[in-house]
């Protein structure tokens, strides 16, 4: 899907809230990093063992949401400095959300930690 979205306010998310999502409203992420354009948030993977997990990168500037554009998303998340550092190569504009795979912002709730 390659979809497209509008510029979003962000809201105040901290490591360890909970989001949910409209595609997925019973699959709550958590949020692991955050920068001034981005929120990283995982949850895991569905019948996986411990400690793997599927994530998704919010976009605040292009009110979209999805997995970074490498072969298969296949983006180390399973510690806070990973994300941390995935956010900063978004930041610094190395890589981008997947146009394949994005999704529009769909934000239901969050709960804060």
């Amino acid at each position: 899907m390659n979809a497209t979205g509008s510029p979003t306010t962000p809201i105040p998310l901290d490591a360890g809230d909970r989001i949910r999502f409209g595609l997925e409203p019973r699959r709550p992420y958590t949020v692991r990093a955050t920068s001034e354009h981005f929120v990283l948030c995982t949850r895991p993977r569905d019948f996986a063992t411990q400690g793997e997990f599927v994530y998704t990168v919010i976009d605040w500037q292009n009110g979209i949401r999805g997995p970074v554009n490498v072969v298969a998303q296949s983006v180390d998340v399973s510690t806070d400095e990973q994300c941390r550092d995935l956010l900063h190569d978004l930041e610094a504009g190395r890589w981008e959300i997947s146009h394949r795979n994005r999704v529009p912002l769909d934000i239901l709730d969050r709960d804060q930690s």
